[in-house]
């Protein structure tokens, strides 16, 4: 067995516990750029997912809690003095609309932060060549073009940095 052939073998495994169908041929671009792509989305999905620290506690941002906390929200935009809400782990209770609000604008952060930075890491996956695919992994450093573009978008929307 080539280190090339156990090398791919290995990658294949890793992105199979994933539930991404490894390349056919670890040689061909485009095929290799498709699997990145969807390694990059499973792992923004992961961060996103992971949550944000408000206030001393920890609330997680799956899809069913994004959506929980833009109904609460639009309650307390549509005048509700206080929601209940509930951090991981601890009892649902009241937030007051200036607590929800903080709550809901960290959750808000986190998840432009990461879906802006997958959409620019999709794109330095769609210039790359194979040997520069290897080496993008999510959280790495962005060229400084595609640094400097997400800085602006960042900026423009009013926000700060990492979330």
């Amino acid at each position: 067995m080539s280190v090339q052939h156990r090398k791919d073998s290995i990658r294949g495994m890793r992105l199979e516990r994933l539930g991404i169908q490894p390349p056919s041929d670890w040689n061909n671009v485009e095929q290799v750029r498709a699997v990145k792509k969807q390694e990059i989305g499973a792992e923004c999905s992961a961060a996103i997912y992971a949550g944000v620290d408000v206030g001393g506690s920890h609330y997680s941002l799956t899809e069913h809690d994004q959506t929980e906390l833009l109904a609460q929200a639009q309650a307390v935009k549509e005048g509700a003095a206080a929601v209940p809400y509930h951090a991981d782990g601890e009892l649902c209770r009241m937030y007051p609309a200036e607590e929800f609000t903080a709550l809901a604008q960290a959750a808000t952060a986190h998840v432009f932060y990461h879906r802006t930075y997958c959409n620019h890491v999709n794109a330095w996956i769609a210039r790359a060549d194979l040997a520069e695919l290897d080496s993008i992994k999510y959280g790495a450093e962005l060229p400084a073009d595609l640094a400097k573009s997400m800085a602006a978008i960042i900026a423009a929307a009013g926000g700060g940095g990492k979330a």
